[in-house]
């Protein structure tokens, strides 16, 4: 290798440092705009429960910590009816094949609900041998929230509304 080939890598490396470098505060606050997102949806679907007194619900403070973002505050939901409560919480942002996930834990079970592709409908698996995988030009995502599904044989992902979410609820406190 030459230095003018060294020199030609060492350019082409901070071409790419450049155009990969991540806004995290920016990615943060998009976070917790989508997790602000997801508890008015969940806020509304219960509205007619609490009017009429059978619902209630609050928030705590939760401390997450993340890689590249540091230490930062989010908040739980609580969510108490007929003598059952459920805790909708934010796990993170920084996780793989997502944008971030919400688990809502019951006395029998927890579901999880991810930011995924809109175009997404569970979870594929690549696998090559001695044979590179051509790269792709990254596509434009549209995140929407998605209800995880597992079986024993794959991992499904269902459009995040009103009928899965009280399915999900239902199948957490009587599993």
């Amino acid at each position: 290798m030459s230095k003018k080939d060294f020199d030609s890598f060492l350019s082409s490396h901070e071409k790419k440092q450049q155009e990969s470098t991540i806004d995290w505060d920016k990615q943060k606050d998009e976070w917790l705009d989508y997790i602000e997102s997801f508890y008015n949806q969940v806020e509304a679907w219960f509205a007619p429960y609490v009017e009429a007194g059978r619902v209630s619900y609050g928030y705590s403070p939760k401390t997450l910590v993340e890689d590249h973002i540091g230490s930062y505050e989010v908040k739980n939901m609580k969510i108490d009816f007929a003598g059952q409560s459920v805790v909708l919480e934010p796990v993170g942002t920084l996780l793989i094949g997502t944008k971030g996930r919400i688990d809502m834990e019951g006395a029998r079970g927890r579901v999880q609900f991810i930011l995924a592709d809109k175009n997404s409908s569970g979870v594929n698996v690549r696998v090559s041998i001695n044979k590179p995988i051509p790269e792709e030009k990254p596509k434009e995502i549209e995140w929407v929230w998605k209800l995880v599904l597992r079986d024993s044989r794959r991992v499904k992902f269902e459009d995040f509304n009103e009928s899965n979410f009280f399915d999900a609820l239902m199948e957490i406190i009587y599993a």
